[in-house]
């Protein structure tokens, strides 16, 4: 009988989806009318932006390995959301059509595109710690981090112009991971990570308050971008914190393997259920940061569902499509090099 997966990752999973959700659900509803409002929103971008940290974090903890049909099965599943998307929020436009079918080359969720890119380009990032010593392996993330994250906390200027929502910065975390696997083993205390992690966040949040009241009341998340050292130094403690939760759970396992679906239906849920409720209209309602964590609970919870559906209907073919799509690109690639090969020999010639 296969054993259950430990659920504490899991559980980290779905707490991170869920926090991005809220984060999207509210962006855009101004709060200038409502101290409190704007600072539960400055708390809530400072708790929950360490969500797509975590998700490399942990990819990386356990090391992506390629599979092709994966890879397609995942591919499958966005294309249909997105295609389904397109027509039922009656985009019709020929170029969003087009963009509905290549929905991780046109970028449409930057998400899911930074990430095949990472798992194609995981069977060698994988060997740089097999072929770095330990030394070598963390100087080599120290000026990735110097670079990448600490540079753009310290001037608030990002070297790649992206804060951090692109895949040079998934490399880092994902390495990240794969050293904490590797070296960090020994077991830490739950307080002194929780301790850490709540530093962290208030950091955070003290500096984007002093920010937004000094430029009127304008919304800033400078210090809470993906870059943020803050960012990143949290979502390693939180990651940590909750490799010592050990416990397993068939619902919470289950619930977790429809998180990246959740990432592709949320902005189209969130322009769903904008049709039936203004949160524009609760700016200045005390309510509002309740209201916000019930809307993103349904957004969460209509996503899963509609994933389970899909994949006990149509999703059935998954598998087969996959497994004949695989077989196929991998006879054109052997196709292709051969005929790379034969026109590379008669164009570069040896010498006599």
């Amino acid at each position: 009988m296969k054993a259950e997966r430990n659920s504490g990752f899991e559980l980290l999973r779905l707490l991170c989806i869920s926090g991005i959700v809220v984060m999207h659900s509210f962006a855009g509803i101004d709060t200038t009318s409502s101290l409190i409002n704007t600072e539960v929103h400055i708390l809530f971008n400072s708790l929950f932006n360490t969500g797509v940290t975590c998700f490399i974090l942990i990819s990386g903890y356990f090391g992506i390995r390629f599979c092709l049909e994966k890879l397609i099965r995942l591919d499958i599943m966005i294309i249909f959301f997105s295609v389904c998307s397109t027509l039922l929020l009656g985009d019709f436009g020929l170029k969003s059509l087009i963009k509905s079918f290549i929905p991780v080359l046109s970028r449409r969720h930057w998400f899911i595109t930074c990430y095949f890119a990472l798992c194609i380009l995981a069977p060698f990032l994988n060997e740089i710690p097999r072929r770095l010593e330990r030394a070598y392996f963390r100087n080599l993330l120290l000026v990735l981090f110097l670079l990448l994250s600490f540079i753009p906390t310290l001037t608030t200027y990002d070297i790649m112009q992206d804060a951090g929502k692109g895949l040079a910065d998934f490399v880092m975390i994902y390495l990240t991971g794969r050293y904490l696997a590797l070296y960090k083993t020994e077991a830490h205390c739950k307080k002194a990570l929780s301790a850490g992690f709540i530093l962290c966040i208030l950091f955070i949040f003290i500096l984007d308050s002093v920010l937004t009241f000094s430029h009127g009341g304008i919304l800033y998340n400078t210090f809470s971008r993906d870059c943020s050292a803050f960012i990143i130094l949290a979502s390693v403690l939180l990651l940590l914190l909750f490799r010592e939760i050990k416990f397993t759970s068939r619902a919470v396992n289950r619930i977790a393997r429809n998180v990246l679906a959740v990432t592709v239906l949320d902005s189209t849920l969130q322009a769903v259920f904008g049709r039936f409720i203004d949160l524009n209209t609760y700016g200045g309602s005390i309510l509002l940061p309740l209201l916000i964590l019930a809307y993103a609970l349904a957004i969460v919870a209509t996503a899963v569902l509609l994933n389970e559906i899909r994949a006990f209907t149509i999703g059935r073919i998954d598998l087969p499509l996959s497994e004949f799509l695989a077989t196929l690109l991998y006879r054109l690639q052997g196709f292709l090099l051969k005929r790379m090969q034969k026109i590379l020999s008669m164009v570069i010639r040896p010498e006599r």
